[in-house]
């Protein structure tokens, strides 16, 4: 672990070094030993490709390890949350809305709660640059009834319900940084006991469903459209994506509009979860998976093998947790 934090920050210097060699040739007239400046300014470059080649090499192969060794990944999570319980309130306040309560979610076995959900989902989309990853709260607000328990999606949509979804966007937009985006993502907190997630893809044209759950896959994948678990939420998703396309400046019909060309998956395929507490975790690899390969395949598996789903998340669980603690000391 120390070994890929101290190549974090060998590339971070690095890339100062060569900021700074860029600037300064850009400030005085051309001399004979710009040429060595050059020269050291490629070797910086080579250096920093290579820097960047083995910590990604590095990470991959210890992300793997704990994926097939999940004993020694909860052995190794156990003793960070041990080593981390005496952390003063000052230290957990360099993140936001963070504390070791909720960073102690994050612990073997346990459901994580809206805060860290939040962090991540506000992190990762501030730096994909397309995607609008909404708060835990949005989905309550604007596509629910039942605001706190989200199982009873509207039925009747008003115009108070759209100019609440248009604040929510330009909030949101404005805290994530986005200057535009293709892509939505929302997390769902159902019943307080089970995350899953929605997302809608512009591009793809696409309105997903994700949900780790097996039973809720299978059983209603096996029933007519109008019955199934998920429509009610789909209709909702769909009266969204035509609001949120008109932010955009297009224009999507989705509702009464047999012959459109999006495709809608109420209970699309994913990776299930083997447990009743790793639902979260499913949930922000949701993401994961979605900034990485704009989908989440049933099989969950990525090109190197480092965001590939595994049968026990205890691993992704680590991974996490070691990424808010290095966000801390940064």
């Amino acid at each position: 672990m120390m070994r890929l934090q101290d190549i974090s920050r060998q590339l971070s210097v690095v890339a100062r070094i060569k900021s700074a060699f860029v600037d300064t040739i850009g400030q005085h007239k051309v001399l004979p030993s710009d040429n060595v400046a050059l020269i050291i300014l490629g070797n910086l470059e080579l250096l920093l490709d290579n820097i960047q080649r083995t910590k990604n090499s590095l990470e991959t192969a210890w992300y793997n390890l704990l994926d097939h060794t999940p004993s020694k990944a909860q052995t190794l999570l156990n003793s960070l949350m041990n080593e981390n319980r005496l952390n003063s309130v000052e230290f957990w306040k360099v993140l936001p809305n963070i504390s070791f309560h909720d960073f102690s979610t994050l612990g073997p076995g346990r459901w994580l709660n809206d805060e860290i959900i939040n962090y991540f989902i506000t992190k990762w989309c501030s730096q994909s640059r397309n995607t609008l990853g909404f708060s835990t709260f949005f989905a309550g607000t604007c596509l629910f009834e039942d605001k706190v328990s989200c199982t009873v999606a509207k039925r009747v949509l008003t115009e108070e319900d759209e100019t609440r979804v248009r604040r929510s966007v330009n909030r949101r937009q404005q805290m994530l940084g986005l200057k535009t985006w293709d892509s939505v993502f929302i997390p769902i907190h159902e019943a307080s006991s089970h995350w899953y997630s929605a997302r809608i893809d512009f591009r793809l044209k696409r309105i997903d469903i994700y949900d780790s759950l097996r039973e809720t896959c299978i059983v209603n994948r096996q029933k007519p459209v109008s019955l199934r678990k998920n429509t009610n939420l789909m209709l909702v998703l769909m009266w969204l994506t035509e609001i949120l396309a008109n932010i955009r400046g297009e224009s999507v019909c989705l509702t009464n509009n047999p012959h459109t060309d999006w495709i809608c998956d109420p209970h699309s395929r994913v990776p299930f979860q083997p447990n009743a507490f790793d639902c979260g975790v499913h949930t922000l690899w949701h993401l994961k998976h979605i900034l990485a390969h704009r989908s989440v395949t049933s099989s969950g598996r990525s090109v190197d093998g480092s965001l590939s789903f595994s049968p026990d998340m205890v691993g992704k669980r680590l991974r996490l947790a070691m990424e808010l603690l290095q966000d801390c000391k940064l």
